[in-house]
């Protein structure tokens, strides 16, 4: 949800930057490889629509969603003289570290899940499953490894869908508004 919050913050700053120039900023910017980064996003969807389940159950998404963090990282290194990418890049190895060290999903903790979802309460919240429609696993935050890293923020009011992200998240929202501001601003060209 940050993510697509990021793209539409991205664009009206591009649009008030660049008004009726807009589309071709964004056409003019020099990636390298972009299928990877549609890929990567497409991969991750299998686990994103996938239910509440134990884990055992989403294991296919759940590599899915592995395979696209690499394909993230090629994705980054063909990119890494853009500003904006080099933050992309950091959000996610900071997402990719978090989920490799806690078994391959993403942790997040009863706690979040209770201010996400009001009127549920932390008991409710099996331990070691997958959460529906998310990248997440429920861990109890004292069972989570790099715990500062795990979908532990979380959007307030008035923000209409409570959501968790993680810092990562946040680092590569930062890069997706970064980056839809067109060419110019932290591009070095390659010897």
């Amino acid at each position: 949800m940050i993510l697509a919050l990021a793209v539409i913050v991205g664009l009206a700053a591009s649009w008030a930057r660049h008004r009726s120039r807009t589309a071709s900023q964004i056409a003019a910017i020099p990636l390298r490889w972009a299928w990877l980064a549609l890929l990567a996003v497409v991969l991750q969807i299998p686990l994103l629509r996938a239910p509440f389940a134990p884990t055992e159950q989403v294991r296919l998404q759940q590599a899915l969603f592995l395979v696209s963090h690499l394909l993230l990282l090629v994705f980054v290194w063909q990119n890494r003289r853009l500003l904006a990418v080099q933050i992309l890049g950091v959000g996610v190895i900071c997402n990719l570290l978090v989920t490799l060290v806690n078994g391959g999903f993403m942790p997040i903790s009863p706690e979040t899940l209770v201010q996400i979802n009001p009127g549920s309460s932390a008991g409710q919240w099996t331990i070691g499953y997958h959460y529906g429609r998310s990248k997440d696993v429920i861990l109890l935050r004292e069972g989570t490894r790099l715990w500062m890293l795990s979908d532990m923020l979380v959007l307030p009011p008035p923000f209409p869908w409570p959501t968790a992200f993680s810092l990562g998240d946040l680092l590569l929202s930062i890069g997706i508004v970064v980056l839809l501001q067109g060419p110019g601003r932290g591009y070095r060209e390659e010897p």
